[in-house]
């Protein structure tokens, strides 16, 4: 067979060569399309769902929310694991898929049997963002060169402005914040005062919650034209908080700021993170408190033209919608390993195709048939990218650097070998 296949191609060497090039034409496309990862996603198919309980004790978490998800959960279609953890105030369902499954399929399957779980009022389990392991593509922090810009204030710009930006971003699922301190309202009650007329916490809270709402009316009718009505009634400031009314006595009207302090403050801190730069010079220009966000890519999605996207957000942050002296800082960007490796690969395979072609004429005195073996480096490159772009698997930087060029020649150079003798 093999006698009759040379026979072939050498007696129709038009149609060979014809086939060459347009294999070499669809390689070089396949290769210029062909996504490159960092690192394979060897991640399994998963779900997680999250359920939050403030205050309740693992156990209560574990009986009253766990075991019915978990119950709920047993049964979907390609599951192959179901694990579960429960700890104070907070319950964590990993459903773990086989690889026949889709991501989207399973997640929907799972929202319909979240559905018909019955939990204690006021829980609503959540599905974690689809994401896998190797999804953290751009870590940055926020500095601020204005001093009317604090650490408080960039939690707040990160909380509201840099989440919501990041994901218009195509391909971005979510974004993990860590670091500086949460804003909020706090009202300091007065014990003493608060039995002196005659309240409860409850009661407080409760005026708070009703007076922090708007209400829509109906309209009215001025001549051609209708005019709504609405009442607004959204806390804005402290003052706003300090003039809720509690109740009446006696006529008199008794506020908040009656029997209590308002102010702004941090909420409780759970955790803190740094960033330590250490300078070319030996200097080190350490910040104890920073705040850090992480931008997450959807699992199976091309990470090289999301980073593009991100590229053109940050600008875009950093010159339109961010506050004067605030900047969005890079210190973990994937497309710098990607861009670094890509080089040092295409690199070392062009040294390769010389260096194969140099030793085999120095061994075989044959300058074409060095040059012959030495094609067969970018032709098994390009059939293989061909073969990834078809079954759309992605290319990534442990299988490009593995390329051994000594089994890639080994069975051309044998065959030209014996042909030259």
């Amino acid at each position: 067979m093999i006698r009759r296949l040379i026979d072939f191609a050498l007696d129709n060497r038009f149609i060979v060569m014809a086939v060459a090039v347009l294999l070499l034409i669809w390689g070089a496309i396949a290769f210029h399309n062909l996504p490159v990862e960092a690192y394979p996603d060897v991640a399994n198919n998963y779900v997680q769902v999250i359920t939050q309980w403030p205050g309740r004790a693992a156990e209560e978490v574990e009986q009253q929310v766990t075991i019915p998800l978990e119950i709920a959960m047993n049964g979907i279609p390609h599951l192959e694991h179901l694990r579960s953890v429960s700890i104070f105030g907070l319950s964590s369902l990993s459903l773990i898929f086989d690889d026949q499954s889709q991501n989207d399929w399973n997640r929907q399957k799972v929202l319909e049997r979240l559905s018909q779980v019955n939990l204690p009022v006021g829980l609503q389990p959540q599905i974690g963002s689809d994401y896998s392991p190797v999804g953290q593509i751009y870590w940055y922090t926020l500095s601020s060169r204005n001093p009317s810009v604090d650490v408080m204030a960039l939690k707040s710009l990160e909380d509201w402005t840099l989440e919501k930006q990041f994901r218009s971003v195509p391909n971005v699922v979510d974004v993990s914040s860590f670091g500086g301190a949460t804003r909020e309202y706090q009202v300091r009650v007065d014990p003493n005062k608060l039995v002196s007329y005659g309240l409860s916490i409850g009661q407080v809270e409760q005026q708070l919650a009703n007076n922090n709402v708007n209400a829509g009316g109906s309209f009215l009718e001025a001549g051609m034209q209708q005019i709504d009505v609405r009442v607004v009634g959204l806390v804005e400031n402290v003052h706003d908080i300090e003039n809720t009314v509690i109740k009446t006595q006696s006529g008199t009207p008794l506020r908040v700021k009656d029997i209590a302090t308002v102010t702004q403050g941090a909420r409780i801190r759970l955790g803190k993170i740094g960033k330590a730069i250490h300078r070319a010079d030996g200097r080190i220009i350490d910040n104890d408190d920073v705040v850090e966000g992480i931008v997450l890519l959807r699992k199976g999605a091309d990470s090289d033209a999301t980073l593009e996207a991100i590229h053109d957000k940050v600008n875009e942050l950093n010159d339109h919608i961010l506050p004067p002296g605030v900047k969005i800082v890079p210190h973990l960007d994937r497309s710098n390993l990607l861009h670094y490796t890509t080089h040092t690969v295409l690199h070392n395979l062009t040294e390769g195709i010389v260096l194969v072609a140099v030793v085999l004429f120095l061994f075989l005195g044959n300058i074409r048939g060095a040059f012959i073996v030495a094609l067969t480096i970018p032709f098994s490159l390009l059939f293989a990218s061909i073969c990834l772009d078809l079954n759309k698997i992605p290319a990534n930087l442990l299988s490009l650097g593995a390329l051994d060029f000594g089994m890639v020649v080994e069975g051309a150079v044998v065959m030209v070998e014996n042909i030259h003798r």
